[in-house]
């Protein structure tokens, strides 16, 4: 197996892998009519809903931070003034006065308990004088909150009931005389704390609620001002200043119209307008590439190349007027003659698409300067339109790509139609104007032979088997094409693009000495007779 099948068959696994990846989970909610729908207004909600409860859960978290504080403010100051009353009691062991103090702190503070220690731990004041004289325990499962002022703050159980807790040690000239220990209950500060987690959890379901509330009235809204606007879209017999007349055309993603533009002087001209069928109206990445077409077209100003004129949008869609070529494209020509078309139509219509790839290639930008560099990326015979009065002109920069454009490719899709896929874009590589001069050598050895050069059932049977597949000469399947032709074909189509031409230029400069040579003289006079002869 030689290193381009190799590689081939890497990019067509790699290509279906993602493929089916795509179609996982995250693919079918990606794709879900209702997400692509709401995408923007549920954006909004989300940030919304995001604020509110950002906001309650800090204004909540601040409520009981301050709650706790107060408790601890209380606690320490309760501590102080209680230490400053009993140094001088405890260091002479004054049980009267400090069971006064214990006394007190009952009446103001209420705590749960009271204890005065000496400096060996022992008890010699409390709220209930039974335990009086015994060593007091600090129990094992305090958990430690803050320490405040040298005060230690902790959780703790007294008699298993919950408690705040406050230690202070006493000191006489800096030397400590004995402890005072008390209890707030824990209710103080978890009854509030637990009030207002409820409150937040009911913050935050209705909040959800709403939030799907808007959700879905918001698409329900929408949903019928968009069926009203899908109405009136179809509907529609004016767009813009452009009356539609009739319709002359429809693919699988948008229709054609003739139209009328008439100005308040009295100047008409007639137009072709360009819309997007209603089921894609909604598909944004149709909707992107085809703002893109409009874009890039009208930037490009040549004979051999459809003209954009307008991009007007109505009903909340987008509509693009062009130049109106009337007559038929190459694949209709083809479909008609049922055969390969004479040398000097055929060397004539390729030389006109040929000039105009190459000024869409080689095109500035006419502030800076540099080459825009627009690659076609869907050149086919359907796209190739030649009008009744001998001009041949390329249509549909739909999925174009110019140099300083972001590409709209995504792995597993293949931009362009798979017969006529160049062997780079097949392997996976970057797409370049090469990839359109291919294209246009299998519309010329098509238009010569009478027949399909490729034919693919689907992208991986295109990846797979384009890259090593043997093109037999042209002058081979028709006799009556000459050696100079048949070297010009089939180096278009060589497989390696560094042995094609390279250029639009090229080509068309090696078609004009052909002419010149073989004195064929095909113009546009004989291209009118041709058209008319067929279908007038």
């Amino acid at each position: 197996m030689s290193l381009s099948e190799k590689k081939s068959k890497t990019i067509t696994w790699a290509k279906q892998l993602t493929t089916t990846s795509q179609s996982g989970l995250l693919g079918k909610v990606l794709s879900n009519s209702f997400v692509n729908r709401n995408k923007k207004h549920v954006a909004v909600y989300l940030l919304i809903f995001l604020i509110i409860v950002l906001s309650a859960h800090i204004s909540i978290g601040n409520l009981q931070e301050k709650i706790q504080q107060d408790l601890f403010k209380k606690g320490t100051q309760a501590a102080h003034n209680m230490g400053e009353k009993i140094s001088s009691p405890l260091l002479g062991k004054d049980i009267l006065s400090l069971n006064v103090a214990v006394g007190e702190m009952a009446k103001k503070n209420n705590p749960v308990f009271t204890a005065i220690l000496d400096h060996d731990g022992k008890i010699i004041a409390h709220s209930y004088p039974d335990v009086i004289g015994t060593l007091y325990v600090f129990p094992e499962n305090a958990e430690n909150l803050k320490l405040i002022d040298n005060i230690s703050i902790d959780r703790l159980a007294y008699k298993g009931k919950p408690i705040i807790g406050f230690t202070k040690e006493i000191l006489f000239s800096g030397i400590k005389i004995g402890k005072i220990i008390f209890g707030f209950d824990a209710k103080q500060l978890d009854a509030p704390r637990e009030k207002y987690n409820s409150l937040r959890m009911v913050i935050w379901l209705i909040s959800i609620m709403g939030f799907i509330a808007a959700v879905f009235l918001t698409d329900r809204y929408l949903k019928n001002k968009r069926a009203k606007e899908l109405e009136a879209f179809k509907k529609a017999d004016t767009v813009g200043p452009y009356r539609l007349t009739r319709k002359i055309a429809q693919g699988g993603m948008a229709e054609l119209y003739l139209a009328e533009y008439t100005r308040e002087d009295g100047f008409k001209r007639v137009v072709a307008i360009k819309k997007i069928l209603p089921h894609l109206v909604e598909n944004q990445d149709f909707v992107d590439m085809f703002i893109r077409e409009a874009r890039l077209a009208a930037l490009l100003q040549h004979p051999n190349i459809v003209q954009i004129f307008d991009l007007i949008k109505f009903h909340n869609a987008n509509f693009i007027s062009m130049e109106y070529v009337e007559g038929k494209n190459l694949a209709e020509i083809m479909a008609h003659e049922k055969k390969g078309l004479p040398i000097g139509l055929s060397t004539f219509l390729i030389q006109k698409i040929s000039a105009g790839l190459y000024y869409s290639h080689t095109i500035k930008n006419a502030d800076t300067g540099e080459s825009l560099n627009i690659v076609h990326r869907d050149v086919s015979p359907q796209n190739m339109l030649v009008s009744f009065n001998g001009e041949v002109k390329i249509s549909d920069f739909g999925i174009s790509k110019a140099r300083s454009e972001p590409s709209f490719t995504q792995a597993g899709v293949i931009k362009g139609k798979l017969s006529y896929l160049s062997p780079e874009q097949a392997l996976g590589k970057e797409t370049d104007h090469q990839s359109d001069l291919y294209a246009l050598g299998i519309i010329f050895y098509e238009i010569l032979s009478g027949k399909r050069l490729y034919k693919f059932e689907n992208e991986l049977e295109a990846l797979s088997a384009l890259p090593k597949t043997v093109i037999q000469p042209i002058f081979e399947v028709r006799s009556d094409i000459p050696e100079e032709l048949n070297k010009i074909v089939m180096k278009c189509l060589e497989k390696d693009k560094n042995k094609r031409y390279q250029s639009g230029k090229e080509i068309n400069d090696a078609l004009a000495l052909f002419r010149k040579q073989l004195n064929i003289s095909y113009d546009e006079s004989n291209l009118v007779d041709f058209m008319t002869e067929r279908f007038k």
